[in-house]
């Protein structure tokens, strides 16, 4: 892949974590060049190195389901670009950090798992080529995207199972 994502920054390491598996956040932001858009970027960082990366648009900011939003900008690939380039950041700062997408349903998802947002999510991931690092599963039932460091986990299946059991 060749298009490059936004420049972006860190805005803020969060410590202060009310979850007993959760050691911190990092949060970035950046902004789109085509709509002018805000966007923010939180990696909430778990014991046994799992990241797990949301983003939203910052105008959705203060609504309940940000994270289900769609912010009608039309640029998804360069926003999930960008998204993935701040997912490598993160792992500069832990070597051994796999990462999770979660797809969030929006209002036109009636049917459970296999969202809208999921389908282009995973659809993204098979196009990065992270195949060398990472190995991808995906769980169609609950829209959950997990890229499993191979280079730190030498036991993915158990691995996996453990993140599954955490996240339901």
């Amino acid at each position: 892949m060749t298009e490059k994502g936004y420049p972006f920054h860190l805005i803020a390491i969060d410590n202060n974590i009310t979850d007993a598996y959760q050691t911190d956040t990092l949060v970035y932001g950046f902004q789109s060049k085509k709509s002018g858009h805000q966007y923010q970027v939180r990696i909430e960082r778990y014991v046994g190195h799992l990241n797990c990366i949301k983003f939203f648009d910052e105008t959705s900011d203060t609504n309940k389901g940000k994270f289900s939003q769609l912010s009608g900008t039309y640029e998804p690939r360069t926003i999930f670009r960008t998204v993935a380039e701040i997912a490598f950041d993160a792992l500069k700062r832990d070597t051994a950090a796999s990462f999770v997408f979660i797809g969030a349903a929006d209002e036109k998802d009636k049917v459970r798992g296999k969202n809208r947002r999921y389908r282009v999510y995973t659809t993204f991931l098979k196009d990065l080529g992270i195949s060398e690092q990472f190995h991808p599963v995906f769980f169609d039932e609950h829209s959950v995207c997990l890229l499993v460091n191979t280079k730190e986990v030498s036991d993915i299946e158990t691995y996996v199972y453990h993140i599954m059991k955490l996240l339901y």
